[in-house]
């Protein structure tokens, strides 16, 4: 199994390189949070990978970072999730994100991203959501049982627009430490001031 490579980035393009070594050309498939973090084509590279062996092709994966390959893994293990959606998802967002948003049950957050469904989704969190609770008690999202449906509401608003879970839970906890009962609409207006 090759769990690395290491040699001259020839070629890069957000969706797969060319790692030159030993004389020979490799051809890695990669995500957008590990093209992010690649040098310039022509410098050395050294990235962890996955090797794909099927009846007719063979293809490498390749993972700036441990946990991005690790989620990787995790991912193709989910009945009809392959290499190919696997590197999608990790395009989407960060590994940490996703892992958040698997944590929190999240359906619609996951099917926001690019080829997943609900049905997907759901099987996805059923799957790897015991594998994430890992996480530390600051990073994980307040259960929605324990929050009520306006700040619930408020929460899924503001991650749609893309703030991160840590910045909203402490934004709208100073906007509820200021008193009195607040609708959603208020709630996100003045979170948003904050969070700005």
């Amino acid at each position: 199994m090759i769990v690395s490579i290491r040699g001259k980035l020839t070629q890069k393009r957000p969706d797969e390189i060319v790692i030159e070594t030993g004389g020979l050309g490799y051809v890695c498939f990669i995500s957008n949070n590990t093209y992010d973090k690649l040098p310039k084509p022509g410098e050395e590279v050294s990235l962890l990978t996955y090797f794909q062996v099927t009846e007719n092709n063979q293809q490498l994966f390749a993972f700036s970072e441990i946990t991005e390959r690790e989620l990787f893994m995790m991912l193709i293990g989910v009945s009809g999730i392959g290499p190919k959606t696997a590197i999608v998802l990790l395009s989407a967002v960060s590994p940490d994100e996703f892992k958040r948003r698997l944590i929190a049950s999240e359906v619609t957050m996951l099917t926001a991203l690019p080829g997943i469904g609900p049905k997907t989704a759901r099987r996805i969190i059923v799957e790897l959501k015991d594998k994430f609770v890992k996480l530390s008690k600051d990073e994980l999202p307040k259960e929605e049982s324990d929050i009520a449906p306006e700040v619930s509401d408020a929460y899924d608003a503001l991650l749609a627009l893309g703030f991160q879970m840590k910045d909203i839970r402490n934004s709208i906890t100073t906007v509820q430490n200021q008193g009195g009962k607040l609708s959603t609409e208020e709630l996100i207006k003045l979170a948003l001031a904050e969070l700005r």
